[in-house]
């Protein structure tokens, strides 16, 4: 174990403690003279700060037990940090896949508060969703008097429930995010928790961002200052009265933010929120809204090619059996959804639609439900019955089309030149023409995010936008850009009654789609099948490739490449184990697939760098640090800087900031000046996680500072782990979080042994320097000292040179040589030049 005393920094009263404590997560004697186990701590302290995170890990225990309880499960590592969030009060974004029990996480803590008589506000996507969480919030024992669920009921029923809504005569309330907008005036505002389950159908409406944060105590004249710094710091070119605005309007803002009531949750797994108000989470509530990079399936993915659509669609339900989606693509229209249903039912099958109540297909009445292959659709994303579901089969590749022409959406125009830019790339003729292409993939991707209300509100910034979407149709439309798309292998240009239009795979919709198909439960991630009825062959290639910038393992494989009999009945397997727990007849056995761990390395950039590796990140503020979280493989990252060394020694205590007694050297830190702030917000970080892995430089300076940063942070984590990485790289990234190691220590006493010399070499003669010549500003060090010395050597040397002018004489086989020495080069150079003859006696 190292000495070490750090000042300020027991977790508990603020005051002196050593590191062996620290490293015990134990507070200093002072406020607790006997030594525990960590595990005690906060039963023997009786007062003091650390007592808060003690009342925090007392809260999460609760509400673990009450989630076990009513689930017969505990909750996953994931779920725990969010819960950690809310009863920290910090408001977040759940950046996770589909899958991961984001839904239940929002249902157990509106519930668990409701025991508690405060309110939550449930906002999900569709009615669909809506009706089926009404079923599942009663698995958690809330009294159904003080939950209002908003569904289609009667007028009367309707305005009963308005009036109990606008009284507050409820603890939980279940809309969709359509009634927040059209009825938040009726609304409270004092809830304790508001979930928003799928933002990006909330953003729809951009304005429910505004309302949400009404709820949440903020005032539209605080909305609106903060809307007016988003667009402060948007601007271009910003001139020095710019950034002084920004300074003025941010401090006034961090004020606002302390009107916050509430904490908001909003869940976002695969679509990329456009609005621009999504910012104003970022200002006023100190959280980002990104999505994730990584996707959890165990899905087995095939296809067939067909002429045939509803013959091979009718063979194929018929093979897999029940617990079918079926999803039509978007760009054969809703009509044939219908169409379908009266196909298969007059063969005997069956079917509701996404439109339709959904219990019959639930309770195996109807074998398949059929909606439509878009991530908006609601069977696609507002579904998660993973005890009914079994296979997904698509009714012809999912696909986008994308008109050629002006009034093209620009998120549509952005697809097409993503989808086109790797065949420019390999066309001679066309490659010089990359650079504008990136160059309007860049700006399409940039107003992407814009809302209608935003770019209608600015007549130069809607100029400028339909200036691009004609640059970019008159490049689609160019001869040899339509002949290239023709001979494509992944893209299908085909010519409708507006002119050509431009069919792409619609990966987005897919994966939504088919993540119905597996989901995790209590016993792991069940597993699927999801199945494409190929109708066009380039459309399915795109589809193919594009998959793989979401998961790098998605292989589409022939139907008859895979044992179906063994698919199907491992399927049925997990929906059994599912049912089972479900119903209570057994224990689930935990198994964890996204852990969430604290990162920390040295640099900003550095941490930058690694989170845009795995995806686009998700930003948060944390007690003045910056924080960027982003999944990677199955960890969810939270990852931040130290900024270098955090502590220091400190300078007017004992030996300069060492007590050195009986030949033990004990060194004394302080926090270094500045670095106050991230002291304090990685402390509070720390409390949101069960593990942090601490990835500072691998050298002897790095593996020091990770042991300070252990030392810092062990009060508040049982398991604090070194990574080394010798390159800045997604491979070795992920080499190291998958491979921590524990501290060495003989790296960590090297440091400090040369810690030590510094300041005390450093200190003494710099004083005895400063005392010799009487100016103060003269200093020495441990490395200046020798290098010095070597100067002062050489220079020596340099004065002991003698210049020698030799003459040799050679006679009869004798030789004879005489040196004439002078003390400098001129007087020897002289003398040689003026020397005309020597005589020389031999002398007997």
């Amino acid at each position: 174990m190292i000495k070490a005393i750090f000042e300020t920094l027991c977790p508990n009263c603020g005051g002196e403690i050593s590191a062996e404590r620290l490293l015990k997560g134990l507070p200093c004697e002072r406020c607790l003279p006997e030594e525990v186990k960590r595990e005690e701590v906060c039963e023997k302290l009786e007062e003091g700060e650390f007592k808060e995170f003690c009342g925090l890990l007392f809260e999460l225990k609760e509400w673990e037990e009450f989630f076990k309880d009513k689930l017969g499960t505990s909750p996953w590592s994931l779920q725990k940090s969010w819960a950690r969030k809310v009863f920290l009060g910090r408001s977040f974004a759940m950046l996770a896949p589909t899958g991961v029990g984001k839904t239940t996480f929002g249902l157990s803590m509106a519930s668990y508060l409701a025991r508690e008589g405060k309110k939550s506000y449930i906002i999900l996507p569709t009615q669909l969703l809506v009706e089926q969480v009404s079923e599942r919030i009663k698995n958690f024992g809330v009294d159904e008097d003080r939950v209002i669920i908003w569904g289609k009921y009667s007028e009367k029923k309707k305005k009963e429930l308005k009036e109990r809504i606008q009284r507050g005569d409820f603890e939980i309330l279940i809309t969709t995010s359509m009634f927040l907008y059209k009825n938040y005036e009726i609304i409270p505002r004092d809830f304790a928790f508001i979930f928003v389950d799928d933002v990006d159908s909330f953003l729809k409406t951009a304005k429910n961002v505004d309302k949400v944060l009404y709820l949440l105590g903020f005032s539209e004249e605080d909305v609106n200052k903060a809307f007016e710094l988003i667009k402060l710091k948007e601007k271009p070119k910003k001139t020095e009265e710019d950034w002084e605005e920004i300074r003025r309007k941010a401090e006034e803002l961090r004020e606002i933010t302390k009107k916050k009531r509430g904490v908001l949750a909003v869940s976002s797994a695969t679509g990329n929120p456009r609005s621009n108000r999504i910012k104003l989470f970022r200002e006023l509530l100190g959280f980002e809204v990104g999505k994730p990079g990584v996707l959890l399936r165990n899905i087995v993915e095939t296809y067939e090619e067909t002429q045939n659509l509803k013959e091979k669609l009718l063979q194929r339900v018929k093979e897999f059996g029940k617990g079918g989606l079926i999803f039509i693509s978007s760009d054969y229209g809703r009509e044939l959804v219908y169409e379908i249903k009266s196909f298969l039912e007059s063969h005997g099958i069956k079917a509701v639609t996404y439109e339709e109540d959904l219990k019959p297909f639930e309770e195996g009445e109807a074998q398949v439900a059929i909606g439509i292959s878009s991530f908006k659709n609601p069977l696609a994303r507002g579904l998660d019955l993973p005890h009914v579901v079994r296979y997904a089969i698509f009714y012809g590749v999912p696909k986008i089309r994308v008109p050629l022409k002006v009034e093209t959406s620009v998120s549509h125009l952005l697809w097409a030149l993503l989808s086109l830019r790797p065949i420019i790339l390999k066309d001679q003729a066309l490659k010089n023409e990359v650079k504008k292409v990136d160059s309007w993939i860049q700006r399409l991707r940039r107003y992407s995010f814009l809302s209608e209300d935003f770019v209608e509100d600015r007549p130069d910034l809607k100029e400028k936008i339909e200036n691009l979407r004609k640059e970019v149709q008159e490049f689609l439309l160019r001869d040899e850009v339509v002949e290239k798309i023709k001979n494509s292998e992944e893209l299908t240009l085909r010519l409708g009654e507006d002119g050509f239009e431009l069919v792409v795979a619609d990966v987005t919709g897919y994966l939504q789609a088919s993540g119905r198909t597996s989901r995790m439960y209590a016993g792991g991630l069940t597993k699927g099948l999801s199945h494409v009825l190929v109708d066009d062959r380039r459309a399915f290639r795109n589809l193919e490739k594009k998959v793989r910038w979401f998961n790098q393992e998605i292989t589409f494989k022939k139907l008859e490449e895979i044992n179906l009999r063994e698919v199907l009945k491992e399927i049925d397997e997990d929906r059994k184990k599912v049912r089972e727990i479900l119903e209570g007849k057994v224990k689930a056995e935990q198994k964890e697939h996204v852990k969430p761990v604290l990162v920390v390395v040295e640099s900003p950039n550095k941490a930058r760098t690694i989170a845009n590796f795995f995806g686009k990140p998700m930003g948060r503020k944390i007690g003045g640090i910056d924080v960027l979280e982003v999944m990677v493989g199955d960890l969810y990252i939270m990852i931040t800087a130290s900024l270098g060394h955090v502590f220091d020694l400190v300078k007017d205590k004992e030996f300069h900031g060492v007590i050195a007694r009986n030949g033990e050297y004990v060194p004394i830190y302080e926090v270094i000046e500045g670095k106050e702030n991230i002291v304090n917000g990685l402390r509070e970080l720390a409390q949101e996680v069960e593990t942090v892995l601490i990835g500072t430089d691998p050298d002897t300076e790095g593996e020091k500072i990770g042991w300070d940063l252990g030392a810092l942070l062990s009060p508040y984590i049982p398991n604090v782990e070194r990574i080394e990485f010798h390159e800045v790289t997604r491979k070795a990234i992920k080499q190291a979080v998958e491979n921590p190691r524990n501290f060495n220590e003989n790296l960590v006493k090297a440091q400090l042994v040369r810690r030590i010399a510094d300041r005390w070499v450093g200190f003494e003669v710099s004083r005895i320097v400063q005392q010799a010549f009487e100016k103060h500003w003269l200093s020495g060090g441990r490395v200046q000292i020798p290098v010095l010395g070597w100067i002062i050597e050489r220079e020596k040397l340099y004065r002991k040179k003698k210049h020698v002018v030799q003459i040799t004489f050679k006679e009869n086989g004798r030789w004879l040589r005489i040196s004439f020495e002078f003390q400098n080069k001129k007087e020897a150079k002289e003398f040689f030049e003026n020397l005309k003859e020597i005589e020389a006696e031999v002398l007997e």
